[in-house]
């Protein structure tokens, strides 16, 4: 062992063994509070090159730490208020490809005349550096040290414990690191506090974070396992960028909800990713969802866009289909029962035109007979075959999959005109 690699492993032994307290003060809610002192408006980071770990590559005292006497305890505090965005219009969206960029989702908002800039998340998925998904984060850094788990990737059927995101990262591996900058839409935009959802599922150990906030000072708590399945991290002032390390034990991040300074007429949360995302809401334990959700009164609007993945499977059944997209839909709809639901079927696609049809009439059923609106994608494209005619117009890709940027803002702008997204 290094000297370096030394002092380190002293100084979380240091950290453990101050930063422990009875297990009578765990008693009460499940969520606790870490006061950080952060430096203002912080200045510009960049991901490592090599997100590895990098722990040879930092100096002795990046290495060592806070000292014994910075170990920070945390506090209980009062669960969150019962909404914490009470005037705005709250919309969650889960898809595809289709709709994970981030185009689709700001052009339905210009559509619909509501402000992009004053558009925040409730809960942002752990999906940092996942291709082709764009999060509402300036930048997000994440090491090489965690493992990312999706929700329709399960082989079982469930009921598994996801919350919202249907996605999490987990790691037990000592100096993995995670950077969010929440400069976005704007470079004015900050955080009143964020709240690290934390999986239960770490084990027996004792998990020692280090926490930091627009450069200030790393703080490091201690959180016992099972315990807790929140961390509030709150400054004196509203802040720009949260860094987190690992320092002892293991850890599971099922997402992180900023409650943004100023005023959120507009909360959108767009859970979208590449893949057969739809069927993650079958496994989903949708009590312990509920529970999870930030947005106690949950969402005014649910969307579900799926199909094109289905429609690429050369086994595809309609009758199979049927029974899939209806559980993943009852599964939505008992997790946010008020919500207006909407269905989005898959666009044209040259490959699997007529399966994209079948798909999109198999919704529009299921949508009919369980009180949820459908958009047909393909056929607001012109029907099947409409794929090649869109690429002459530059609306498609050239894999005839895919659409362009100016593709998807012409179909939000379709889709707003033709279905209602409102609150009933």
């Amino acid at each position: 062992m290094t000297a370096a690699f030394s002092k380190f492993a002293i100084t979380v032994a240091m950290a453990i063994a101050t930063a422990s307290w009875p297990v009578s003060t765990l008693a009460g809610p499940d969520m606790a509070l870490l006061r950080v002192t952060g430096q203002g408006n912080p200045t510009e980071f960049n991901c490592p090159a090599s997100k590895s770990r990098q722990l040879a590559n930092r100096s002795t005292n990046e290495l060592t730490g806070p000292s014994e006497g910075d170990v920070k305890p945390w506090t209980q505090t009062p669960l969150p208020p019962a909404n914490a965005y009470p005037s705005a219009l709250k919309i969650g969206l889960w898809g595809d490809s289709h709709t994970a960029s981030g185009t689709f989702a700001d052009n339905v908002l210009e559509a619909l005349r509501l402000p992009l800039a004053q558009t925040h998340p409730s809960f942002i998925a752990p999906t940092f550096g996942l291709k082709g998904v764009r999060q509402p984060l300036r930048r997000a850094c994440l090491s090489d040290d965690w493992q990312l788990a999706l929700a329709y990737r399960t082989p079982k059927e469930g009921p598994e414990n996801y919350a919202k995101s249907l996605s999490a990262i987990h790691t037990d591996q000592v100096g993995a690191f995670m950077w969010l900058d929440f400069r976005y839409p704007s470079a004015q935009t900050r955080v009143k506090w964020a709240d690290i959802h934390l999986g239960k599922d770490s084990g027996e150990r004792g998990l020692v974070l280090g926490v930091s906030v627009d450069d200030g000072v790393e703080s490091l708590v201690q959180l016992p396992p099972g315990s807790l399945s929140r961390l509030r991290v709150q400054a004196e002032l509203p802040f720009a960028s949260l860094k987190l390390r690992v320092v002892a034990g293991a850890v599971r991040i099922d997402g992180i909800a900023p409650v943004y300074e100023g005023k959120t007429p507009v909360v959108m949360d767009v859970f979208s990713i590449p893949g057969a995302t739809a069927k993650g809401w079958r496994v989903v334990n949708k009590d312990h969802l509920r529970r999870e959700d930030p947005l106690a009164n949950g969402y005014d609007v649910v969307i579900l866009q799926s199909g094109t993945n289905e429609s690429l499977d050369p086994d595809f059944k309609v009758r199979l289909y049927e029974q899939q997209i209806s559980a993943s839909l009852a599964k939505l709809k008992a997790a946010y029962p008020r919500a207006r639901c909407i269905l989005i079927g898959p666009p044209d696609a040259q490959k699997s035109s007529t399966t994209v049809r079948l798909i999109n009439d198999t919704q529009y059923r299921l949508g009919l007979a369980q009180g949820c609106a459908h958009w047909h994608w393909q056929k607001a494209m012109g029907g099947p075959g409409a794929a090649q005619r869109w690429q002459a117009k530059g609306w498609m890709q050239a894999d005839l999959l895919h659409l362009t940027p100016e593709g998807y803002a012409q179909s939000a702008r379709s889709f707003v005109s033709m279905v209602p997204v409102k609150p009933r």
